[in-house]
């Protein structure tokens, strides 16, 4: 499994977006996300048009228009994000890159091909029990996270 940058930047905007919501402002514009999180507004832009189309965000046409979630900050969870935004949690080789025909068939008998679908549901049911709003109480609680929402911060848990 690797998150890349697609799916980091899109909980981050995700994220700063239930932030805005929670703080009273129902949508949000791009340059301001761009702005506060640190991401480049081409690339903001292309995150954005994910999570638009994998149904995390809608956008809100006019002057005072932004982006806006679809549901409620406990109602999306971080499962949804990385899918919207990546495609998958966890690429299953056999599947996205098999070894070879002969190893990695559909017909062929494999002991890791169980393993690795069983370690990708457990992933999906890992990311799956965390929402934005846990995100947002977790920050909110002081939590030492990775994660700082509405201003970049490069420190890690130890």
């Amino acid at each position: 499994m690797r998150i890349t940058r697609w799916g980091e930047y899109g909980i981050h905007c995700a994220a700063y977006i239930a932030k805005q919501l929670v703080a009273g402002n129902d949508k949000v514009a791009a340059t301001e996300i761009s702005e506060s999180q640190q991401i480049p507004i081409d690339y903001t832009r292309q995150i954005l048009q994910r999570l638009k189309q994998g149904g995390i965000v809608e956008t809100v046409r006019g002057p005072h228009g932004g982006y806006k979630l679809v549901g409620a900050p406990e109602e999306i969870n971080l499962s949804q994000i990385l899918v919207a935004a990546e495609g998958d949690t966890f690429e299953v080789i056999c599947e996205t890159n098999p070894l070879s025909h002969d190893r990695c068939g559909n017909g062929t008998c494999c002991s890791l091909k169980p393993i690795w679908y069983r370690l990708s549901q457990h992933i999906n049911d890992f990311l799956s029990n965390y929402t934005l709003k846990d995100l947002l109480e977790e920050q909110d609680r002081g939590e030492d996270l990775p994660i700082k929402i509405g201003a970049l911060s490069a420190s890690l848990p130890s």
